[in-house]
């Protein structure tokens, strides 16, 4: 009987070892786990949005402002994603172009507004651009309009185009890529 009790208490100490060794293990691999979960769970937090109004300005006047329905900010990438969204563009604190979109982003970092799904750019004179994409990365730079671009100035001409790329001041429209160009406007010509 005296050897079959040595016999488990032997059997005993080598499986608290075994457990005390795996406990140890565990804890030198895991050492910093949840620190570092704690620290990149707070780095990447998201928000959800409704009814969001997005706005720069600057010396006090208003470059431009976009109003979304709905979407998210992810705090870490600090880029807005948005849904349904209406803006307008500012000259002289005068809307000079507005704009809509099903879907958008705004990269807070970069000020970049990006629109996608059903954008569409109006101007004062009624001219309009749609594409599929625009690009807009700031008061200096130009609106890329990248897939399905079409231009119209009403009754006077439609251009159809890859990709156009049009001026910060809204005055100037460079079409590139593949065009297709319908002209409505008689001007000098007799027909």
């Amino acid at each position: 009987m005296k050897k079959r009790n040595i016999g488990y208490i032997v059997l005993f100490v080598i499986i608290l070892i075994a457990c005390l060794w795996a406990f140890i293990s565990a804890g030198m691999i895991t050492h910093n786990f949840q620190k570092r979960l704690l620290e990149n769970s707070l780095g990447n937090q998201e928000l959800t949005i409704e009814n969001l109004l997005i706005t720069e300005t600057k010396d006090g006047i208003k470059s431009w402002e976009m109003f979304a329905e709905n979407g998210y900010y992810d705090n870490k990438n600090q880029i807005a994603v948005l849904n349904d969204i209406v803006g307008n563009f500012y000259k002289d604190n005068k809307i000079v172009a507005s704009f809509e979109s099903a879907r958008g982003t705004y990269n807070q970092i970069k000020k970049e507004i990006v629109l996608y799904e059903k954008t569409l750019i109006v101007y004062q004179d009624g001219s309009n651009v749609s594409a599929n994409k625009m690009t807009w990365s700031g008061n200096n730079s130009d609106v890329e309009a990248i897939g399905n671009v079409r231009l119209e100035l009403p009754s006077k001409v439609i251009v159809y185009s890859d990709k156009a790329s049009l001026s910060s001041d809204f005055k100037r429209l460079k079409v590139i890529g593949r065009t297709k160009t319908e002209i409505y406007d008689k001007g000098n010509i007799e027909i």
